[in-house]
């Protein structure tokens, strides 16, 4: 077995700068596809550290290897580059609103911590493997339009960084992958194992009525947004339907909803998320919310027109990947504090690469107030960054140990959900 006391004590060591480098990428959101300033500090760091580095993959995603060379399984450590708008916190970007009360700089710390202290620690060479460290681009799922436009522009195919990631090959040659995300909430140290999580499709729906002067002739128009509230309303109806083991959540908001009071609202657009933890839940629930949505429109004489995006896929966890998680956590987090739950209600496009490969996803404490809200701060750096970066150390190198029979072990049996040709197909 592989001594790695040096391994944790490089990660003390080095957690001041980490800590300064969390906190200045805190004070410098950036939004999704637009993590230029984010890049740069990222893969400076890596070079200082002794990588070499591939950078504007997706954009601005940046991607090192421990090793140039290297026979055996590669897995991929992942953090996420981007920001959440949220204008009602104190640290919001005072242009876009863009702020890290997502968490996401805390995983840039967690990987910067893994790659600094592994290549520090000399352990590369006992290693039955590769450690490939990924910071990706534009997690969370916003700014539509303008995403829109950079697939015109030809710059993007899909709308998820790791998506994008996964187009351009950058995921090619990783046998498993995992990352860590902050909880909700949890200001102590704490460690939650997922099993799943909820995928989603994204819609954009419009209604299409007829205007007319909404006091004197409303008889000759036709009111798009009650089209939109009878279709919102058909929704809500729908609810006692879902099957309480697909974790089904509808949820949307009016992008615009007329022109003027004084005319009948001819224009009316939304845009809806539908999410669940299997893609056959999904495609039942969209074909119910699509229903109802329609029927919103044909009880006005309103056109309906739903498009609809390819979202993020359901996560599913490696349980013997998360097996291991758990048993080195249990080194600095107390048993109560270790738990397991089904489902992970929330979405991200790490469950795209859980269709492709082994995938681990724990959550991690260090924080007060509410993930994507203006209270979420982090109260304890020692539990939001360095005990979850000594967790995944360790389990990185518990994977790749003894000529990475752990991780042999497990892609020995292991089948894919999809192939990566499937995956992009259906993307489609």
């Amino acid at each position: 077995m592989i001594k790695t006391k040096d391994l944790l004590d490089i990660i003390d060591l080095e957690m001041p700068l980490i800590i300064d480098f969390v906190k200045d990428i805190g004070e410098h959101p950036e939004l999704g596809y637009k993590e230029h300033r984010t890049s740069r500090y990222v893969n400076e760091f890596l070079r200082l550290t002794g990588y070499s580095t591939e950078t504007n993959l997706a954009i601005t995603g940046v991607k090192a290897k421990l090793k140039d060379r290297s026979e055996g399984p590669n897995i991929a450590f992942v953090a996420e580059l981007d920001g959440i708008p949220c204008p009602e916190s104190r640290k919001a970007d005072t242009e876009t609103g863009a702020t890290h009360c997502c968490g996401h700089n805390l995983q840039l710390g967690m990987m910067m911590a893994v790659a600094h202290a592994i290549k520090e620690s000399g352990l590369s060479s006992e290693l039955g493997g590769n450690i490939t460290f990924i910071a990706a681009p534009a997690e969370e799922y916003i700014e539509l339009e303008y995403r829109e436009e950079l697939r015109r522009e030809g710059k993007i195919s899909h709308f998820g960084g790791k998506q994008e990631l996964v187009r351009c090959g950058a995921f090619d040659d990783i046998d498993a992958a995992m990352m860590i995300h902050s909880l909700s909430n949890v200001p102590t140290p704490f460690a939650v194992l997922v099993h799943g999580g909820n995928g989603f499709i994204a819609e954009k729906i419009k209604y299409i009525g007829k205007t007319a002067h909404a006091a004197a002739f409303p008889e000759e128009g036709i009111n798009a947004l009650h089209a939109a509230v009878l279709g919102i309303n058909n929704v809500n109806a729908l609810r006692d339907t879902f099957r309480d083991g697909s974790h089904s959540r509808v949820h949307y908001i009016i992008t615009k909803g007329g022109d003027a009071v004084n005319s009948v609202p001819a224009d009316v657009r939304l845009e809806c998320f539908v999410r669940s933890n299997t893609v056959d839940s999904i495609k039942e629930l969209l074909e119910k919310t699509n229903r109802a949505f329609m029927a919103g429109g044909d009880a006005i004489g309103a056109k309906t027109v739903i498009e609809s995006l390819s979202g993020y896929m359901p996560m599913v966890c490696n349980e013997q990947m998360n097996n291991l998680f758990a048993e080195y956590a249990a080194k600095f987090i107390p048993a109560n504090q270790i738990v397991t739950i089904d489902n992970f209600n929330a979405s991200t496009d790490m469950g795209d690469i859980s269709q492709l490969m082994p995938v681990i996803h724990p959550l991690s404490g260090g924080v007060k107030g509410s993930l994507h809200a203006a209270d979420f701060e982090v109260v304890d750096y020692n539990a939001a960054i360095a005990i979850p970066a000594k967790i995944a150390a360790l389990t990185l190198v518990g994977l790749l140990e003894d000529n990475a029979a752990k991780m042999k072990g497990i892609l020995k049996d292991y089948k894919p959900l999809l192939n990566k040709q499937e995956y992009l197909d259906l993307l489609k």
